[in-house]
């Protein structure tokens, strides 16, 4: 149970956040100087008063005293300064979080070992502001769930979820991540890929000459309709040329998360509030033009989420659907066997709920992604394109499980995309307790000794960068 730091009436609450809103919104220059007055300080005790804990290792300055380098570092074109900071400092650099914060910058493949191998849950986990967000973007899912040694991932009520939860949904999910069931799916993706190709088609006819065709929009409809149909058991008609409100807050969804990244260094004072629902009141007034996009969005993708489990539920009920011979889909049998566990071993709405979103944000992302990505290189390099063909064209026109295991040119362009472009270039950690990470390639201190380990201090936050740790050389 969530029990507050500290005792206060609900109601006197509410009317405090009622009045601080009303003096934000009729005292704008007031509240700016004090929001300015409030990040000066924090910005002095860090830089001025508090020693620093990495002086020998260099890194860029920040013009912004509040958020440091968090938003070139999340933002839409955050690789490009990923690219700076490895062109500039190497494998290893310092960078500014909130108030100026010291976190560190890396693709050093033996630090990156160390954090995501060898000291995974040990010395360096996830930031629970990393599930605070997610829990509040998607609720109680896969990706939320999982918490660190004694970590407690609070969610929209007044309850609080631990790693054994996440135990518990893997559990119930491990069955519908099998080879065997992944085979089961393979004739779906063969359907989705040729009303993908139809749909590219058509578009092309219908165009003009010369006109340029929006292949990342067709990529995103087909990665929701892989997830859709093959996750949720669920059309949402987009490679017929349907549109919706969902589709359009599914596309937007990464771009608006982008900018609210940043705001996570500020959320464990808001878990210290109170219950949800003055949290909830909290980000209803939020004055944040982000904040409030993020949240339509949101509420958009709950919706839709709520009525395609409701419908699910009433299928399985009523005996319409046999999980077995039908319906194939993640959520089709996570439901039926959810139904037939003990009652303790259920998992309840919101939980499910968090599974579809997830499952939604995972798997429609990366896809898009990397498939806009391949169709660009293979547009860009004719060679590899009609060698590719050649070897689609000798295989099977129903292409099944198996037969992908046989096609290793594809396969081969599928990895080195994924090494090149990688769907999640950037991984965040933070340490759990001091400790001493050895570097696989020595680099130079600002005062020009060689530095062959970091002593990396706990509650540093570490920005792993997969691609460029992808690309050393």
């Amino acid at each position: 149970m969530f029990e507050s730091r500290f005792a206060f009436d609900l109601n006197q609450a509410h009317l405090l956040l009622d009045r601080v809103a009303m003096f934000v919104q009729t005292h704008p220059f007031e509240s700016s100087v004090a929001l300015a007055v409030a990040s000066l300080g924090g910005y002095t005790m860090r830089h001025f008063i508090t020693p620093s804990h990495y002086p020998n290792i260099d890194g860029p300055s920040s013009n912004n005293i509040v958020f440091g380098h968090l938003y070139d570092i999340h933002s839409a074109q955050g690789t490009r300064f990923h690219d700076g900071l490895q062109d500039k400092y190497g494998s290893v650099c310092k960078v500014e979080g909130i108030f100026g914060k010291e976190n560190l910058f890396v693709s050093d493949p033996r630090f990156v070992h160390e954090v995501l191998v060898k000291g995974v849950d040990i010395t360096f986990s996830h930031p629970k502001s990393m599930y605070d967000f997610l829990t509040l973007s998607f609720g109680p899912g896969l990706l939320s769930t999982k918490g660190g040694p004694g970590a407690l991932i609070f969610i929209t009520s007044t309850k609080c979820l631990s790693g054994d939860v996440h135990k518990a949904q893997r559990k119930m999910l491990n069955p519908v991540f099998t080879a065997k069931h992944m085979k089961s799916l393979a004739a779906i993706f063969n359907t989705i890929a040729q009303n993908m190709k139809k749909s590219m088609i058509e578009d092309i006819r219908r165009s003009s000459a010369g006109k340029e065709i929006d292949v990342l929009r067709w990529c995103s409809a087909t990665a929701l309709e892989l997830i859709g149909q093959a996750g949720l058991g669920h059309t949402f008609g987009v490679l017929e040329g349907g549109d919706s409100k969902y589709s359009h807050s599914i596309k937007n969804f990464l771009p608006a998360m982008t900018k609210v990244i940043p705001l996570r260094g500020l959320f464990p004072f808001f878990y210290n509030l109170g219950p949800a629902s003055l949290r909830r009141k909290l980000a209803d007034l939020a004055p944040l033009s982000a904040v409030q996009h993020l949240r339509e969005i949101i509420n958009v993708q709950d919706e839709q989420a709520r009525m395609i489990l409701d419908q699910k539920k009433d299928k399985l009920r009523s005996g319409k659907v046999d999980v077995e011979d039908e319906a194939h889909d993640i959520m089709s049998v996570l439901l039926k066997a959810n139904m037939e566990a003990d009652e303790k071993d259920r998992l309840p709405e919101d939980q499910l709920l968090g599974q579809m979103n997830t499952l939604i944000f995972a798997g429609h992302e990366t896809t898009s992604g990397a498939l806009a990505r391949i169709l660009q290189l293979l547009a860009m390099d004719l060679e590899m394109q009609d060698r590719l063909r050649t070897e689609l064209l000798e295989a099977p026109m129903q292409l099944t499980y198996d037969d992908l295991h046989n096609l290793p040119y594809l396969d081969a362009i599928c990895r080195e995309t994924l090494r090149l472009y990688p769907p999640a270039p950037l991984l965040e950690r933070v340490a759990l307790a001091d400790c001493t990470i050895p570097l696989r390639y020595p680099m130079k201190g600002k005062n020009g000794e060689e530095i062959r380990e970091i002593r990396v201090r706990k509650g540093t936050d570490v920005y792993i960068s997969l691609k460029e740790a992808n690309r050393a050389k």
